[in-house]
């Protein structure tokens, strides 16, 4: 189970470690159910990860814009374990996690508590009558 916290900005916020060689920088990381990726990395953190440049992808942001971005490889801490994951780097104050880094979790967010709580699911099987 990962706990994190509301901001005074009503953001969903969760600790999410970054990997580069040994070192493993926590840095703060939004919650955003409405980005379909796993990472959008606050390009401030650059240093503190190794990227690996892997191809172009086509996003369309808020505003209905449809952009290309960068996809870079690379490894993070979530949950307690290491993961490779896919990021795109943006020149946003805040790093992004996405609902394909999610998809194996319950999100809660309690707003009047400013607490924030991601479980993870266990893996169901399917039965076959």
């Amino acid at each position: 189970m990962i706990w994190g916290r509301v901001t005074e900005a009503l953001d969903p916020v969760v600790e999410l470690g970054l990997k580069q060689g040994d070192a493993i920088t926590a840095i703060p990381a939004v919650i955003d159910t409405g980005f379909s990726g796993m990472v959008c990395l606050a390009e401030r953190y650059l240093e503190q990860i190794a990227l690996t440049f892997r191809f172009i992808e086509r996003y369309e942001l808020a505003n209905g814009d449809v952009v290309a971005q960068d996809v870079f490889e690379g490894h993070i801490v979530f949950d307690g374990q290491e993961q490779e994951v896919e990021l795109i780097v943006t020149t946003s104050h805040d790093t992004l996690i996405g609902a394909a880094l999610l998809k194996n979790y319950t999100l809660t967010i309690d707003y009047p508590g400013q607490q924030v709580r991601l479980t993870r699911n266990r893996r169901r099987t399917r039965r076959i009558a």
